[in-house]
């Protein structure tokens, strides 16, 4: 049984308001990418004002940014629905593709996470934001070597083979995101095929 809500109608209101924003917002960017993102388009939408925005978010960069923050979110999910029961090679794989299907799915909130501004991680030496799909990758990466499905030397080497997967999936999606974009082919076995390879070559010999 859930508790009953301790917000006020105002607050609800608020919160509600503040949601369809965000929403909003999201199916903008998927629509027409950042270059037509208007606040003045959310407020149509939303039968709001322009101005009455700013009661909620202070610019529409911050607006911009709670939607990348959601496209984190959202592929950290993915990642997480992977069936628990694979081996660690093999959500490594269903990894790689629920990373590529949601950039094909999603191709301008994909965009705004990746391209728009840089890592706020600085080097090694600092952690992985722990709402970071990166952090997903590097955990599975961390299990399949302490038990031993996979191998490799030295004081970075989940961040080694971690990087190298995100090449290998990043690599296809922005391929498919721009140059191959109207190309067809069976991507997916061959990225099934090559993340299969990679970590064939580096189990323990």
């Amino acid at each position: 049984m859930s508790k009953p809500s301790t917000l006020t109608p105002r607050q609800r209101r608020h919160k509600k308001t503040k949601r369809a924003i965000l929403n909003t917002a999201r199916q903008l960017v998927e629509e027409k990418g950042l270059d037509g993102f208007s606040l003045r388009e959310i407020a149509r939408r939303i039968d709001y004002s322009p101005a009455g925005l700013y009661e909620y978010f202070d610019s529409k960069e911050e607006i911009i940014k709670a939607v990348r923050r959601e496209g984190e979110t959202r592929l950290s999910i993915t990642f997480q629905q992977i069936p628990a029961d694979l081996s660690y090679s093999e959500k490594l794989v269903e990894i790689s593709l629920a990373y590529t299907r949601f950039a094909a799915e999603n191709p301008q909130q994909f965009l705004l996470v990746f391209n728009t501004e840089p890592s706020s991680r600085r080097s090694l030496a600092e952690p992985v934001g722990e709402a970071s799909p990166y952090q997903i990758l590097l955990d599975t990466v961390q299990a399949a070597l302490d038990s031993g499905e996979v191998a490799c030397a030295g004081q970075y080497a989940a961040e080694s083979i971690a990087f190298s997967l995100w090449s290998f999936m990043h690599g296809r999606a922005m391929l498919q995101l721009t140059f191959l974009r109207h190309f067809d082919g069976d991507f997916d076995t061959l990225q099934r095929w090559a993340i299969q390879t990679f970590l064939k070559g580096m189990q323990a010999k």
